[in-house]
């Protein structure tokens, strides 16, 4: 234990709160809760402790300890949840397929959307969900688009539009936009979309059948006909769902299945009777591990991703998270925001394989968030009990599964690395691939993409996006090489500063974006663009690292000192490795492209205007409708404008007018 360390747990206090295990890189490596951190922490560090082998390999890791103190233990339940699920640290349980879940969000404008979304805001809109499968919640929505016909535009209904759109013709949308139907109408359709989300579905096929029958004895044929193609649509769905129980319980049931130092939590979703819908997790860090602490673990970091971003939750607003962001049309009035999000997340009961140690902290946490008494129970005998087995019998199939397709996976990546580099003569099979592409339409907007593969899969999180500021036309070679050099002189700057034992600061954000050294470039591109970046990796002494060009004719691999192509076999895995890496860089590359035309596209001559900020800029666009309308109009109506003024109205006007002349 070092001097640092010492003094460290010496100044620990004795309150409850986080604590985080930190590496010699500052990397985290483990993170816990305690009634009493100093307490906990410290029995970690005694000598006469008679820790497990795993944590032993994880104290002598250990140079620093980090506390967070909370006033309550169910406050550092959730703070550890959302910690672990932030930095993953490698001792800790962890969810490997962890993500945000989808919600299905009736907007609370005026003339409501139903939409797709994973971020929960309070923003007076009706949410549903969590669910599990965001596939399944697309096609829900498309559902309810099909028999609910709701717009789907953004388009503020503000009664500017002159004619319904194409969805309107084809009896996708009433046309609300041009007055074709009115606000309490629509809104009688909202309420029917609630009902049946609500799982009301016999209250909605009881109002659709008295519509239907009305209309029919009204003579009134083909509107009774959709409400009838309605009915046959909603019944379709209700019977699909299984139904579990006859009474109408909500619970969710949670086995797990180990193997192989892995494990698999299946969870079956059962609201009102009926199962929803159910899902299964691979977790990692579980060797060694009891099944109540694994099943204790998982249960926090499950809710905690399920209810994080309900309005209820606020308390996790202090901690770092990703939020989605969503483009939503002006509202001018709201609804009444719907306080059940995170209730509906809970059900009342959770029904589990082992109890979890924290079972009364948990159960107390849960119940805080559903607001009602939530309990963590372990079914003996009975039909739970059943139930729960036959959970848990799809856990071990689901893991068997991922097992084998691992395996499969493992083969054939050691494989295709193996061949590559027997193609290439490289020491070993590459570890880490770097993949550069350019792409650009005849020199505008030009932008390159490096894609990196380890361990022969895609690892997006080093994907890297570079805007050329080369400008003196379409020269893939020179662009190439700025990419190149801006890549690698980072990487040999910290070189430099390990020799010289000391990094300056101006580099440090630098080395955290390229502090990996790649086993192997690939170069999109035959014997001239490898030529190009041959020159900059001489220029900046860094010739040890292997590079190859992929020409893209005859799908050639090329390499420095050789004039002649290394044609690898058509059925070659690891050609079809370097071809894969090579088309996701330029899908890359592509789609950055297609981003900055886009917004250059879009751009308005309005942009460039000194004094006409954003919301000069919409207030213009909106009174007049474009550009040219604005270049058009007098400047006493331009000054009009609320925010405008007579010699700023001026300005514009004449700004418009000289871009227009010079343009012409």
């Amino acid at each position: 234990m070092t001097p640092g360390l010492r003094e460290r747990l010496a100044q620990i206090p004795d309150a409850p709160g986080v604590y985080l295990m930190m590496g010699s890189k500052d990397e985290t490596l483990y993170i816990g809760k305690a009634i009493s951190l100093r307490n906990r922490v410290r029995s970690y560090f005694q000598e006469s402790a008679a820790h497990h082998p795993r944590i032993t390999a994880m104290v002598e890791r250990v140079v620093d300890v980090r506390t967070i103190v909370v006033t309550n233990e169910i406050e550092a339940l959730i703070l550890e949840s959302n910690l672990i699920k932030r930095h993953q640290p490698p001792f800790n349980v962890r969810l490997r397929d962890d993500k945000r879940y989808p919600y299905l969000k009736v907007t609370s404008e005026p003339f409501p959307r139903v939409v797709f979304t994973r971020t929960v805001k309070d923003d007076g809109a009706r949410y549903f969900g969590p669910y599990t499968n965001a596939h399944a919640l697309r096609e829900l929505i498309d559902l309810i688009r099909l028999v609910f016909p709701l717009r789907t535009c953004r388009e503020p209904i503000d009664g500017r539009r002159k004619r319904p759109c194409l969805q309107y013709h084809i009896k996708r949308c009433l046309a609300p936009c041009v007055g074709f139907q009115t606000e309490p109408q629509y809104d009688a359709m909202i309420d029917e979309v609630v009902l049946f989300l609500e799982g009301k579905q016999e209250a909605l096929l009881a109002r659709l059948s008295a519509q239907m029958e009305t209309a029919a004895a009204e003579l009134h044929y083909e509107a009774a006909a959709h409400m009838r193609d309605r009915i046959v649509q909603i019944r379709r769905v209700t019977e699909s769902q299984k139904v579990v129980w006859k009474s109408r319980l909500d619970m969710d049931l949670v086995a797990v299945a180990r193997a192989q130092g892995h494990a698999c939590v299946q969870v079956f979703l059962v609201r009102g009777g009926k199962l929803i819908g159910q899902e299964h997790f691979i977790l990692d860090g579980v060797a060694d591990q009891t099944d109540a602490y694994v099943i204790g673990e998982f249960v926090k970091q499950f809710y905690t991703s399920r209810t994080a971003s309900a309005p209820e939750s606020r308390a996790l607003s202090a901690f770092p998270t990703r939020l989605a962001r969503e483009n939503e049309v002006p509202v001018p009035q709201r609804r009444e925001p719907d306080p059940g999000v995170a209730a509906a997340a809970v059900p009342k009961e959770v029904l589990v394989q082992a109890l979890p140690e924290d079972q009364a902290t948990i159960e107390a946490w849960l119940s805080g968030l559903k607001g009602a008494r939530v309990r963590a129970l372990k079914p003996q005998r009975g039909v739970r009990a059943e139930y729960l087995a036959l959970v848990r019998r799809n856990a071990e199939q689901n893991l068997r599964a991922f097992l084998a397709h691992q395996e499969i996976q493992e083969t054939a990546q050691a494989r295709s690395l193996t061949e590559l580099a027997d193609a290439l003569e490289l020491p070993r099979p590459p570890h880490r691939v770097e993949c550069y592409d350019i792409s650009n339409i005849q020199g505008v907007h030009p932008v390159a993409s490096m894609v990196v593969f380890v361990e022969g899969r895609a690892k997006k999180s080093d994907y890297r996006k570079f805007k050329i500021q080369y400008d003196r036309g379409s020269n893939d070679f020179a662009m190439m090489q700025e990419t190149l050099r801006r890549r690698l002189r980072y990487l040999r700057q910290a070189t430099d500063a390990d020799v010289e034992g000391d990094a300056p600061p101006r580099h440090v954000a630098a080395r955290e974006r390229f502090d990996k050294t790649p086993d192997l470039l690939l170069i999109d591109g035959g014997k001239g663009q490898l030529s190009a970046v041959v020159e900059v990796m001489e220029e900046l002494d860094m010739t040890g690292i292997p590079v190859a060009g992929l020409a893209k004719e005859h799908e050639w691999l090329y390499v420095p000192g050789n004039p002649n192509p290394i044609v690898l076999p058509a059925n070659s895995a690891g050609l079809h490795l370097v071809m894969r890496i090579r088309d996701e860089a330029h899908r890359f590359a592509v789609t950055f492209h297609r981003q900055r035309r886009g917004k250059a596209m879009t751009q308005s001559a309005l942009d460039a205007l000194e004094r006409v900020g954003p919301v000069r800029r919409r207030r213009l666009l909106t009174a007049f409708g474009s550009v040219a309308a604005i270049e058009r109009a007098p400047v006493d109506k331009i000054a009009a404008v609320k925010g405008m003024t007579p010699a700023l109205a001026a300005s514009v006007k004449n700004a418009l007018q000289a871009r227009h002349e010079s343009a012409s």
